[in-house]
């Protein structure tokens, strides 16, 4: 699929306004009226050219959808400032913070992006501020359309008995599985070494005998930057690690770090440029490397935990808590939660292929024989799985998957509130449409006749 550049996608998110057009080209145009709310053609090509990135099909009944999309927010900022709904000004402020801190690191510095858009960061937050309260009332008032909705298990069993039977979703084979993992440490003699080997790079640096670009090419385990010289751009407080983020803000420009240790291994950094809290560096960083004795005490310690596990003197999910090094899982018992339905349910075909080709072997209760991975650092590690539990591909049913019915239960009740809003608003509201989407075939009537008038 084409990728959008960091232009395009600027132009996208923040357009420019007032940009300079060629004579006798129309700049814009109003397409349709919501109460007080207007909505212009430009607003319509920025939203169907994202949802075209995206993969939709901008047909015509895709337009339309994107215009009724635009209509119903406009029917939410209307009927918000009816009811005196209050946006939030700091809320406001921290959006915008937000959104010229991230443009600014891609574009490197704020002065580059007042390039870009030919405006200082302060006109360029007065330009946006609007649009960005207008967001914020929208999802202040769709909050306010189903605050009141409160779904029960009667509903939820409601809500299944009206599925036909031959229209039951079909559930993939699902896992529960927990994990302890073991990351190997370097032996001290690899960190003194890496730390020397650092030390000594750093002392070339101060003496002119080599420059960081070089070192960093040469030598630094970040591949990113090492192409880059080392250099890794603007980026804002927060972006990297704490304590990469304290050293940055002790240096003045062209200033060299000390050598200092991360949970990626050993750094220094040569500050390039400082704006606020906003920074450019160029650093070398170097892991300490893992001998094959370090990886086998881990393994060792593993299937040590597993026959202490088989005799009962221990649960799995007390030894994840004690020894595992995933923090994520360690604190639920080792117990893996898939990120997308934040539930310890897991699609097989959505498991890394590592852990599929194990779990597709254990019968549930078992633990796994060791298993060596390779951690997204490139490092490597070792762990064990415990199936908790397997279920067969089936049709959806309440006893096993009540969380997933409720939840397109609670989805429905939400949907028909956001209509039933919609009908009830639309009446009251005076719409106006241009001739050219009049005949779109939307789902709400948007283009009745006795609402829609193109004057």
């Amino acid at each position: 699929m084409w990728k959008p550049s960091l232009h395009s996608l600027l132009l996208l998110l923040f357009p420019i306004a007032g940009a300079a057009q060629p004579a006798g080209i129309v700049i814009d145009r109003v397409i349709a009226v919501v109460g007080r709310e207007a909505v212009f053609h430009s607003e319509l090509s920025t939203r169907s050219e994202q949802a075209r990135q995206n993969g939709a099909p901008m047909d015509r009944t895709g337009l339309c959808g994107q215009l009724e999309d635009i209509l119903y927010e406009k029917l939410l900022i209307e009927q918000g400032r009816i009811d005196s709904v209050v946006v939030d000004q700091a809320q406001v402020d921290s959006e915008l913070d937000r959104r010229i801190r991230y443009f600014a690191a891609q574009l490197g510095g704020e002065s580059k992006l007042e390039e870009f858009y030919g405006k200082s960061v302060t006109e360029i937050k007065a330009d946006f501020r609007e649009q960005i309260e207008d967001q914020l009332m929208v999802q202040n008032m769709q909050q306010k359309v189903t605050a009141d909705i409160r779904i029960t298990p009667r509903d939820v069993q409601r809500f299944y008995n009206s599925i036909p039977q031959d229209s039951v979703p079909l559930i993939n084979a699902e896992v529960e599985y927990a994990i302890i993992l073991r990351i190997p440490k370097a032996s001290e003699a690899e960190e003194r070494r890496v730390r020397r080997k650092m030390e000594e790079f750093r002392e070339n640096v101060l003496k002119g005998e080599k420059d960081m670009c070089t070192i960093a090419i040469l030598y630094s385990e970040d591949k990113a930057s090492a192409e880059e010289c080392g250099e890794l751009g603007m980026v804002p407080l927060g972006t990297m690690v704490p304590e990469f983020d304290a050293v940055a803000m002790s240096l003045k420009e062209g200033e060299v770090s000390q050598v200092f240790k991360t949970q990626y291994g050993y750094h220094f950094m040569q500050m390039v440029q400082r704006r606020g809290e906003h920074y450019n560096a160029r650093h070398v960083l170097m892991r300490p490397q893992i001998g094959s004795a370090e990886l086998a005490s881990e393994r060792f310690l593993l299937d040590s935990l597993s026959k202490v596990i088989a005799d009962g003197k221990t649960t799995f999910g007390a030894a994840a808590m004690e020894f595992s090094n995933d923090e994520e899982s360690k604190g639920a018992n080792g117990v893996v939660i898939e990120p997308s339905s934040n539930s310890a349910r897991w699609d097989m075909s959505a498991l890394d292929q590592q852990a599929f080709f194990v779990l597709d072997k254990l019968t549930p209760g078992a633990i796994s024989e060791p298993q060596l991975v390779v951690l997204q650092d490139g490092s490597k590690a070792y762990r064990i799985l415990h199936l908790i539990a397997r279920s067969a591909p089936h049709r959806a049913n309440m006893k096993d998957d009540y969380r997933m019915i409720q939840q397109a239960a609670e989805g429905k009740m939400r949907a028909e509130a956001v209509d039933q809003w919609v009908k009830d608003h639309v009446e009251a509201t005076h719409v106006r449409l241009n001739e050219d989407y009049v005949t779109c075939p939307f789902q709400h009537g948007w283009n009745r006749p006795e609402l829609t008038r193109d004057r």
